[in-house]
C-alpha cells in the first residue's frame, strides 16, 4: 500500500461530528443510493464520517491495522426479519428495531474473531454459509471499521461496547430484491446505521446526550420502518 494511510472510518465519523456540532441533517448528508448487486456480493467497504474525540492511542492503533479492502461481510436474510413486534407508536424501539434486522457472520469461521464474538452476545445467531439467491440485508465492514470498534469495546462499559457492536453491524444494503425497492430501501439502512453509529459512538466516549443525535435516528428509524414494512408485508 502506498501513500497516507486512509483514516479510520468511524474515526471519520467523529470527526465530522466535531466539525459540525449540530449536524441535524447527518444522516442525511451520508445517504447514497444503494448500488447493491443482484447477488449477495458487496465489494466496497463501509466509509463513514468521524470526529475528533478519540486519542492518540487509538489513532495510532487502528492506523496500524488500516486496510483498504473488505475484513468482514455480515447477512441477515430478510426472511429472518420482522418488525411485527414493534408496535405502531410514537416512540421508537430502537433496541428491539436493530435486533430485527443486525447481520450476523456467515460460514463455519463465523465468530472466530473478537468483534463477531461480541456480536453473538448481542444477536446468538451465525449463519452456516452465505446466503444466495434470497433478499437479504448486508453490511460491508472494512479492517479499520472493526480495529475502531475493538478498541472501544476494551475502553468502555460493557453495555456502551455492546451497543457500539450492534450499531456497528446494522445493515447498509439489500441485495436480491427488485431493484426499485432495493435502492430506497438500501438509502433508509444506510441513513439510520449512520444515525445509530453516531448515537453509539457518543455514548462510548461518555458524551452527554445530544438533543439532535436523538431526533437525527429516531428520524431515520420512522422512515427505515416505513419502507422495510412494506417490503416485508406488515403494514
Amino acid at each position: 500500500m502506498s501513500g497516507t494511510p486512509r483514516e479510520p472510518a468511524d474515526m471519520l465519523l467523529l470527526r465530522q461530528r466535531q466539525r459540525r456540532p449540530h449536524a441535524r441533517n447527518v444522516a442525511a448528508e451520508f445517504t447514497r443510493p444503494s448500488t447493491a448487486p443482484p447477488t449477495v456480493s458487496p465489494s466496497q467497504p463501509l466509509v463513514e464520517p468521524a470526529d475528533e474525540l478519540v486519542d492518540d492511542v487509538l489513532l495510532a492503533e487502528t492506523e496500524a491495522t488500516s486496510d483498504t479492502g473488505a475484513a468482514l461481510v455480515l447477512y441477515r436474510p430478510l426472511s429472518q426479519v420482522s418488525l411485527a413486534a414493534l408496535h405502531w407508536s410514537a416512540t421508537v424501539d430502537h433496541e428491539a428495531l436493530q435486533t430485527a434486522i443486525v447481520c450476523c457472520p456467515a460460514g463455519t469461521n463465523a465468530a472466530q474473531g473478537s468483534f463477531e464474538q461480541s456480536l453473538v452476545a448481542v444477536l446468538p445467531l451465525v449463519l452456516s454459509a452465505k446466503p444466495e439467491g434470497v433478499p437479504t440485508l448486508y453490511v460491508t465492514l472494512a479492517a479499520d471499521d472493526i480495529a475502531a470498534v475493538e478498541h472501544a469495546l476494551r475502553r468502555s462499559p460493557r453495555s456502551a461496547g455492546l451497543r457500539l457492536i450492534r450499531a456497528a453491524a446494522l445493515p447498509t444494503g439489500i441485495a436480491g430484491a427488485e431493484l426499485a425497492s432495493a435502492g430506497l430501501a438500501s438509502t433508509a439502512l444506510y441513513a439510520y446505521r449512520t444515525a445509530s453509529l453516531l448515537h453509539a459512538w457518543n455514548a462510548v466516549l461518555g458524551a452527554p446526550p445530544a438533543g439532535d443525535i436523538e431526533r437525527d435516528r429516531d428520524a431515520a428509524a420512522v422512515n427505515l420502518l416505513s419502507i422495510l414494512r412494506g417490503l416485508l408485508g406488515e403494514t
